[in-house]
């Protein structure tokens, strides 16, 4: 009984920080017109957001309607890890985006490895265990 309350605890996990990536990768996209963020810095910030907010809004979806897949995680980890660098490597001099980008990413990274462990507790949790 405790294998399931473990299971259905860590998939709860994975749905609220695919949420909360969500809702970060939208913001990161509407940053660009928000904050006006021009040149190819902006077309990255709608691109990459977009994405994030896709995918972890399809992460999100699966795994309430199925089990929780790792895959999903490691997408939106690169993600997270190019939205931060992204300012870095493009040349970008506004000290507001570089502090969005690299915000951001961090927190995208961080909730995607917490949605990665609950990924691997509930696909771990699943067969039986020994008490």
């Amino acid at each position: 009984m405790s294998g399931t309350r473990s299971a259905d605890d860590a998939s709860v996990l994975v749905e609220r920080a695919a949420g909360l990536t969500a809702v970060l990768g939208a913001f990161i996209m509407v940053s660009a017109p928000v904050f006006t963020i021009t040149d190819f810095m902006g077309l990255q910030n709608v691109l990459a957001g977009g994405a994030v907010a896709f995918v972890a809004s399809l992460h999100a979806y699966w795994t309430s309607e199925k089990e929780p897949s790792i895959v999903f995680a490691v997408i939106l980890l690169l993600l997270g890890v190019w939205i931060a660098a992204a300012p870095f490597v493009l040349p970008v001099d506004r000290a507001l985006v570089v502090g969005i980008n690299t915000l951001g990413g961090a927190i995208i990274a961080i909730l995607s490895i917490v949605s990665a462990y609950g990924s691997v507790r509930t696909s771990g949790s699943t067969t039986p265990s020994s008490a």
